[in-house]
This record gives structure tokens, C-alpha cells and sequence, in this order.
């Protein structure tokens, strides 16, 4: 039997309003939202007559926002609902992740309920979507992925996920080649990586690998790039190169991407070009440690730049409240996105887009999947960090407050 609910008096942002040049609010309409087995089936002008052939709820004139994504976290790293503790002192990238195996393994709280309370904490602010990076190597095996599964099988309908086997010790100095393609097999569905031109000590044999993998399970590729200088660059020039041979347009991503910076002139315009053509997405957590990409610039080129909450509390950093809206405040702040329209259009970057185009960004046949908040705009949201008070995900209420 079909499931069918009626989200009465929904609001939707349609067009901008006050000054022309300057709008600082924006104009709504309501309607009342139709929704058979998860997908929207029809937008009301008014209550429809048969009315009570649904499960009916009240919006209460809300505003209704896309939901939001998750597009950078570590699902197995979290040291939530442990005792406090800050990290430990380690003096290279090496030292960090060897250590930091023998720190999870030592918490009396499993990798699944640590999992599962980063879950509930990110869904608490409208998070319905999780790419999830999860170690695969030989120090753990598929270990850390199963734990993973096991966390996110209690979510089923609430959530949708993609988890990325991660070699973070490196896929050529970890022999890691093995554990990765298993992990595609094996409830992995994007290929990771970390530094290979730094880690791996050979950019191209441990990219190439990586494309292997990802042609022989057609999988997507997110890379974790932090080197600087001659390094990053040669490893965007390589990931470049390898797309456009692999003919993999739209299926690679470059997490952190903070080479990126070390382009200069005539090459930095050729490259940030060619990254927008081979549809080479970029995903940022944000630093502010002086090394975040010009991601402004990056979307000036046509690059598509989205962001992620990466560490929350883990063996990597301290910080983190598991709000991926607080990452997008910080890209407004550090880019100067402060009018109406820069910071509607800001919310871009954590949903799978938002713009204000004359009607309901939900339309006829979607998923209906959405949030909702008290704030008068989209821009309101996002500045002013407004709370959300529900959280749908294809029809489901997964959270409310």
C-alpha cells in the first residue's frame, strides 16, 4: 500500500524583494506538499478535497529548504561519547595516523555507537546525506568498514550515504591495493586517497592504481590532497590527466585541495579551467589556518566547490560540533558572501544546489526530502545559523524539534 502525506502550509522562497540592485528579503508563497511513497506528487495551491486520504502535517508556514549533505566526514575516527581528552603531540602525518589506530582501539565506547552518535548529532541540524571516508588498509583490514555498515544498517529510509574506502596509510606504502578493492566490493562505493606524490613517493603509479580500481568497480575517485608546492601541483596536474584518459568526467573530487594556491598566472587560470571542464569537483573543510583554496575563484572558473565537516573530535583535532552549516558561515565570512543573493546562493555548497528562480525549488517527481527552519530566508538561515525544526528525507520525519 502506498504511503501518502500532506505537508500543509509549506513556504518556498520565489523571488527577491526590496531595493532592485540590492534585494534584502525575499518574496514566498505557500503550498501545501503531496508526497506518495517518498516522492513529491503534487504542489497545492490549496488544501486538496480529498485531503483525508493522507497523513497530514503542519508546517506552519515555515520556510522550506533543500536538505542538507554531508560531503566530508570520518564515520570511524569520532571519539564522541568518550571521556574528554585533547590530542596527542605527533610531529608528522606518519606518526599522527599510526598512533591514532592504537588510540580508537584503546576507547571502552565501539566504533559503532561513536558512529552513530556523529550520525545523530550531524542529523540534528538537517544533515540527510553522508560521504564518509573510512580507513582500508592493511593495519585494519575491512575492520573499520564493517563497524561502519553496522552503524549506518540502523538507518535505513532516515539517510543516504556513500563510504569511501580510505588508504590512509597510503595505497603504495601500505600495499593497501588489495584491502581497497575488496572494500568495493564489500559496501565501499568511492575510492580514496592521501597525498600520493608526499605518502606514496610516486604520484603516478599510486594514481594510476587508484584509477584502476575505480574503472574496474566504476566508482568515483575523492582524493585527499594537503601538499603544497611542486607536490600538489603535480598530483592536480596528474589527476588531471588520468580523468581525461579515463574519461571520468564528473567522477573525481579533490578533498582539501590546498596546492590548489600554488598556481600562479597563466597556468593557475589553465588549470582551475581544465578542473571545470573535467568536471574535477573540490571540497573544503574550511581552514583557517591559512591554507584553504581560493574556492571563490575555483567557482568563478566553474568549478564545482562544495563543503564538509571533516574532524569532530577525533585523533586529528579537537574541535568540531558536528554543524556542517558552521563550515558554511566560516567560507561566507572568509569570502566576503554577505548580500542577500551571495548568501542564498551560498547554501549551494551543502545541499545539491539553491537558487531562487521563480518557483519551488521542490518540484513534481523529487525526492521529498527537505528541512525546515524559522528563519524568514534562505539568507537568514545561513547567516544567522538558524535552527532547523524538522528534517525530511524521502517522506520520512527523521528528525523534529
Amino acid at each position: 500500500m502506498s504511503t501518502k502525506l500532506l505537508f500543509t502550509n509549506a513556504c518556498f522562497e520565489v523571488a527577491y524583494s526590496g531595493p532592485e540592485h540590492y534585494p534584502t528579503q525575499t518574496k514566498k508563497i505557500t503550498r501545501h506538499v503531496e508526497v506518495t511513497d517518498g516522492h513529491v506528487t503534487a504542489l497545492h495551491e490549496m488544501i486538496p478535497l480529498h485531503q483525508h486520504d493522507y497523513t497530514q502535517i503542519d508546517v506552519g508556514h515555515q520556510l522550506v529548504l533543500p536538505t542538507l549533505k554531508e560531503r566530508h566526514c570520518h564515520l570511524d575516527k569520532s571519539k564522541l561519547l568518550t571521556p574528554w581528552q585533547p590530542i596527542t603531540p605527533a610531529d608528522s602525518l606518519v606518526t599522527r595516523f599510526t598512533n591514532e589506530i592504537t588510540e580508537l582501539n584503546q576507547l571502552e565506547v565501539s566504533l559503532v555507537e561513536r558512529a552513530k552518535a556523529l550520525i545523530e548529532l550531524e542529523m540534528q541540524h538537517g544533515v540527510t546525506f553522508f560521504r564518509s571516508h573510512i580507513d582500508v588498509h592493511p593495519a585494519v583490514g575491512l575492520s573499520y568498514l564493517d563497524q561502519t555498515l553496522l552503524a549506518l544498517s540502523e538507518y535505513k529510509d532516515k539517510l543516504a550515504y556513500e563510504l569511501v574506502a580510505f588508504p590512509q596509510h597510503g595505497m603504495l606504502r601500505s600495499q593497501a591495493f588489495s584491502f581497497v578493492d575488496q572494500a568495493l566490493s564489500h559496501g565501499a562505493t568511492v575510492i580514496g586517497g592521501v597525498d600520493p606524490y608526499s605518502l606514496d613517493q610516486d604520484v603516478e603509479r599510486s594514481l594510476a592504481q587508484t584509477f584502476e580500481l575505480a574503472i574496474k568497480h566504476h566508482v568515483p575517485i575523492d582524493i585527499h590532497v594537503h601538499d603544497r608546492g611542486i607536490a600538489g601541483k603535480a598530483t592536480v596536474r596528474e589527476l588531471i590527466r588520468l580523468t581525461k584518459e579515463a574519461s571520468w568526467q564528473g567522477k573525481v573530487a579533490i578533498s582539501h585541495a590546498f596546492g590548489l594556491n600554488d598556481f600562479e598566472q597563466e597556468e593557475r587560470e589553465y588549470v582551475f579551467s581544465e578542473l571545470a571542464k573535467e568536471k574535477i569537483q573540490v571540497i573544503s573543510s574550511v581552514p583557517i589556518d591559512g591554507v584553504i583554496p581560493p574556492l571563490m575563484e575555483l567557482q568563478n572558473a566553474g568549478v564545482d566547490v562544495f563543503l564538509g565537516c571533516d574532524n569532530i573530535y577525533d585523533s586529528w583535532s579537537p574541535f568540531g560540533d558536528g554543524d556542517i552549516t558552521e563550515k558554511l558561515v566560516r567560507y561566507c565570512e572568509l569570502f566576503r558572501q554577505t548580500s542577500q543573493i551571495e548568501l542564498t546562493n551560498a547554501l549551494s555548497r551543502i545541499t545539491d544546489g539553491y537558487q531562487i528562480t521563480g518557483s519551488p525549488f521542490l518540484q513534481v517527481g523529487m525526492d521529498a526530502s527537505f528541512i525546515t527552519t524559522k528563519a524568514s530566508c534562505a539568507a537568514e538561515f545561513v547567516a544567522r545559523k538558524v535552527p532547523i525544526t524538522t528534517s525530511v528525507y524521502r517522506g520520512n520525519l527523521v528528525y523534529s524539534h
